[in-house]
């Protein structure tokens, strides 16, 4: 306790006077305390004016109570627009709708049957399938032991050389498509190839042991033992015999071998798709009017290009295997 003079006032009641009197507004009077010759001291007073503020009065208990004034102790009704939330609706979770940015991001993921995803982010889709000949063209064989993936349909090319799969997508690029043949095109010497797009794979056949057929004349038309040679004709001015047939790849060789005993057989030239040739007597005079001693072995080396229908052998498939990225 700090003291003023020779008569103890303590200070920090002094500054709580001042504030006392500062709090009611009024005019200090200053009282002087005296406290011996020595000394004054002065000491602030409260003005009379400065007395607590009554607390409020509570209101009557019999007061009645409006419809919209809430009683004692009730909290007002408020509704969603009051607080800002007209909005919300107290929606179950499966009855919630879906964002536009939601759906396009579910409609993205809609359809992942048969994608990959690449370890570089990238989606790839699969593709796989057989194919058959049973006669009526190749279609796409679905039973309860082969299941199509990622194709719908196939295609037979009107000049019969070649056989188109249909996907059930667009691809973006192309990343590998293989076309196998089974156990029995394989045995018979058959390869296959294809030609890719985004949606779509066309397949070819071919026999790289080149082709043999047997030509002779029945007395009214040229036939071919095997169907290889497609057709025959023979020119009456120059004797010269023409074989049409399957395409073969280049370089062209072959061969002619006459099956007559008065009659040998001379190559004049080639194609692709044909081979014509002399038949001479022994005199080297070409036969000009068909008999039917006429009759010849031709060959011809290289691949030969196969219509799809001379694959239709039964339990003969091709299978299909591919992947797009998209």
């Amino acid at each position: 306790m700090e003291w003023f003079g020779e008569v103890g006032v303590d200070r920090r009641a002094l500054l709580n006077l001042g504030r006392i009197a500062a709090a009611g507004g009024g005019l200090l009077a200053l009282a002087t305390v005296t406290a011996g010759p020595a000394s004054a001291t002065t000491v602030p007073t409260v003005p009379a004016e400065v007395a607590p503020t009554p607390a409020p009065s509570a209101p009557p208990t019999d007061q009645p109570v409006g419809t919209d004034q809430p009683g004692p102790g009730t909290a007002p009704a408020l509704s969603k627009a009051d607080v800002g939330l007209s909005a919300v609706d107290n929606t179950a979770d499966a009855d919630k709708p879906v964002s536009a940015a939601q759906q396009a991001a579910l409609d993205l993921k809609a359809d992942e049957t048969g994608i990959v995803r690449g370890t570089d982010g990238r989606r790839y889709r699969m593709v796989a399938c057989a194919v058959r000949n049973s006669g009526l063209g190749f279609s796409l064989i679905e039973d309860d032991r082969h299941t199509p993936v990622g194709v719908v349909s196939t295609e037979n090319a009107l000049d019969d050389m070649s056989v188109t799969v249909r996907m059930g997508f667009d691809g973006l690029k192309v990343s590998s498509v293989v076309v196998v043949a089974d156990e029995t095109l394989a045995a018979a010497g058959y390869q296959l190839g294809a030609s890719v797009g985004l949606n779509s794979i066309t397949i070819q056949a071919s026999q790289p042991a080149g082709l043999g057929d047997y030509v002779s004349w029945n007395g009214s038309a040229w036939v071919s033992l095997n169907g290889l040679v497609t057709s025959t004709a023979m020119n009456k001015s120059t004797g010269l015999i023409t074989c049409t047939h399957a395409a073969m790849s280049s370089p062209f060789g072959g061969s002619v071998t006459s099956r007559s005993l008065t009659k040998r057989a001379s190559m004049e030239g080639m194609s692709a798709t044909s081979t014509s040739l002399f038949l001479v007597d022994n005199a080297g005079i070409p036969v000009k009017t068909p008999t039917k001693d006429n009759r010849f072995w031709l060959t011809r080396t290289g691949a030969r290009r196969v219509p799809m229908s001379e694959l239709a052998m039964p339990s003969a498939n091709i299978w299909v295997y591919g992947m797009f990225e998209v």
